[in-house]
């Protein structure tokens, strides 16, 4: 699995298709992680909801490049002030949403994520604030090991 940051809008438009056809087998299939629901949440960031953001996309893809996850993240400040990591969508108006892969290759994406999250070529950032998973989504169980794991 080889990971690709994803920081420009262009770059993020351009996975339109792949987005969709990799969501409709996705562990989570949820109108609110449609591409074209979160390309035009990022386009407003929220409807203004927030003042300011950078994409952080994580796209994880196989030895033959076919796409296997998205980590749908940006970066901005959150209301305590701090720089956070979030979930594209977050948080206010979209009710549901969770990292894109299908359950073979959850645990896959999630690891290499919180590993680039936590490396040297991430962008600095004090918390992780992932708003709006599902109380029953299978990425709770895998982000709790993978991060103990990290320390």
């Amino acid at each position: 699995m080889q990971l690709t940051i994803i920081n420009s809008t262009e770059d993020f438009q351009q996975l339109a298709a792949e987005w969709n056809t990799l969501l409709e087998h996705s562990a989570q299939n949820i109108p609110f992680l449609r591409h074209e629901y979160l390309m035009t949440w990022w386009s407003t960031l929220g409807g203004e909801e927030w003042p300011r953001g950078d994409l952080l996309i994580l796209t994880a893809r196989e030895e033959d490049g076919a796409l296997s996850g998205i980590a749908p993240f940006f970066r901005t400040q959150n209301p305590a002030g701090e720089e956070a990591i979030m979930f594209l969508g977050s948080h206010a108006i979209s009710d549901y949403l969770d990292f894109i892969a299908p359950q073979e290759s959850l645990a896959l994406l999630i690891e290499a994520s919180l590993k680039y999250l936590t490396g040297p070529q991430a962008p600095d950032w004090d918390v992780l604030d992932l708003y709006n998973l599902l109380e029953d989504s299978p990425s709770l169980p895998i982000l709790r090991t993978a991060s103990e794991k990290l320390g």
